[in-house]
């Protein structure tokens, strides 16, 4: 493969594959969607074209985000994210995966190839990083530092655990020695931030003390990592879109194997994603909550509870369409004290809801079997709000 990709590979929307084009001024106040590269593309009218964008992840990214633009015509911002953590364990010789087939690849290969795809801006191809691997993480920073290119975004898709109070300052550390700008994508099996309380907290202070940080296939953290610095973030628009899990590792499910799958839904109100079987069930004999956004225009939302493609797309266009309207309620404030207690604000309002709800439900005050708010979102609501 060769460095300067073939004129007949350039979708017509892509205006540029200079790589002196910084990354940062493309990125910028985004707050991007992680699309699942195994289906085909289509365009997002639930999507601000100013505020965000998509991000093609998985192992056909650059295929569909060529798709993306050549056939679906998009315009927009877009990233290719292949995932390779997915598979890949970065080491401290080889922090990055390269095609093993191709006889002079090269991660600048790579990141050219991504351009030539489509994208906007290119993202390292990291591996996984363990858990406390302080020599591999310093590889990373090592290679990303001879990377000679202004389009780059150095992913780094670290274990959790790199946020405890143990690891957090080498962490901080590390980054901040690393020139490009950098993007963080968290390892658990279901939500990370859960992994340990100090981790809201501490995933706050890197933003805080690190520029251009970004947070990536993620949920409502997305929202939480703008509001207090990062330079841009991305929502999966499905669950194994909102997090990783490290390679060899299978994913570990609420729910027994086998049968239908569901939509998760955002609650606007309650600012929490449930499933739609557990909605259908809470609702059964109450009027459901209802959602006035453009897709649903004052329905239920237990109305999402079948496993047909036309109720997932429905399912799909309420969740962006709801969180886009943060995104553009967030941009309306200026960014430090006002768009962190604004966004506080707006997380403690969320969790007063709860026991309204489940009083309404008829459950109480502390049910069990009711809606429960979060632990990252009661952080949100509680932590305090630095100047």
């Amino acid at each position: 493969m060769s460095d300067t990709p073939s004129p007949r590979l350039q979708p017509p929307a892509l205006k540029t594959l200079d790589h002196t084009v910084a990354a940062v001024p493309l990125l910028q106040g985004r707050v991007l969607l992680h699309e699942n590269a195994l289906n085909l593309p289509r365009p997002r009218h639930a999507l601000d074209d100013d505020l965000s964008g998509v991000v093609m992840t998985g192992a056909k990214a650059d295929e569909r985000a060529f798709q993306l633009r050549s056939t679906a015509g998009y315009e927009g911002t877009l990233l290719i994210d292949s995932a390779p953590y997915t598979t890949y364990v970065a080491t401290a010789d080889e922090p990055f995966m390269v095609p093993p087939d191709e006889l002079f690849a090269s991660v600048d290969t790579s990141l050219a190839f991504q351009k030539a795809r489509g994208a906007s801006a290119a993202l390292t191809p990291t591996g996984y990083i363990p858990p406390a691997d302080s020599k591999t993480l310093k590889a990373v920073m090592r290679e990303a530092n001879q990377i000679e290119r202004a389009d780059t975004v150095v992913a780094l898709p670290i274990d959790v655990t790199w946020l405890n109070r143990e690891n957090i300052g080498q962490l901080i550390a590390v980054c901040m020695k690393i020139r490009h700008p950098k993007a963080i994508i968290l390892f658990r099996q279901f939500d990370p931030l859960e992994q340990t309380k100090d981790i809201p907290a501490n995933l706050r202070s890197l933003f805080a003390e690190v520029e251009h940080m970004a947070l990536l296939r993620t949920d409502l953290a997305a929202l939480d990592a703008m509001a207090h610095g990062a330079f841009c973030a991305g929502i999966g628009v499905q669950s194994s879109l909102r997090h990783a899990i490290p390679p060899g590792e299978k994913a570990q499910v609420n729910k027994p194997r086998g049968g239908p799958t569901y939509p998760n839904v955002l609650m606007p109100e309650l600012m929490c994603f449930k499933g739609a079987a557990s909605l259908a069930r809470l609702y059964s004999n109450i009027d459901p909550a209802t959602c006035s956004c453009e897709e649903c225009d004052g329905r239920g939302l237990d109305r999402f509870y079948l496993a047909d493609g036309e109720t997932r797309r429905e399912a799909d266009n309420h969740t962006v369409l709801t969180w886009s309207d943060w995104v553009t309620e967030m941009a309306g404030y200026r960014p430090g004290l006002p768009r962190k207690s604004w966004w506080r604000d707006k997380c403690a309002a969320a969790i007063d809801r709860y026991a309204l709800e489940n009083q309404r439900l008829g459950l109480g005050a502390s049910p069990r079997s009711g809606f429960q708010a979060p632990p990252p979102l009661k952080a949100w609501a509680t932590l305090p709000v630095a100047a």
